[in-house]
């Protein structure tokens, strides 16, 4: 189902990489992605675009799971 589009951006541990490419692909890759180098030695900084609600729980569950930060970004 269709939602409102929100771009998101992740800041997660280089060790929970695998956890996001796994949770992504359980979800069917539900959107898409864009893997950057953040000025944070140690860290990711992932681009993601939410517009459906297998994007919304691929987000909600990567968050329970491994503890990342979110951050909302500008359309």
């Amino acid at each position: 189902m269709n939602r409102p589009a929100k771009k998101y951006i992740i800041c997660i541990d280089n060790m929970y990489l695998a956890d996001l490419m796994f949770y992504w692909t359980y979800y069917d890759q539900p959107c898409s992605m864009l893997i950057q180098k953040p000025n944070t030695k140690g860290l990711t900084a992932v681009r993601i675009l939410v517009d459906n609600d297998e994007a919304a729980n691929f987000l909600y569950r990567l968050k329970e799971k491994t503890g990342c930060r979110l951050y909302e970004a500008e359309m």
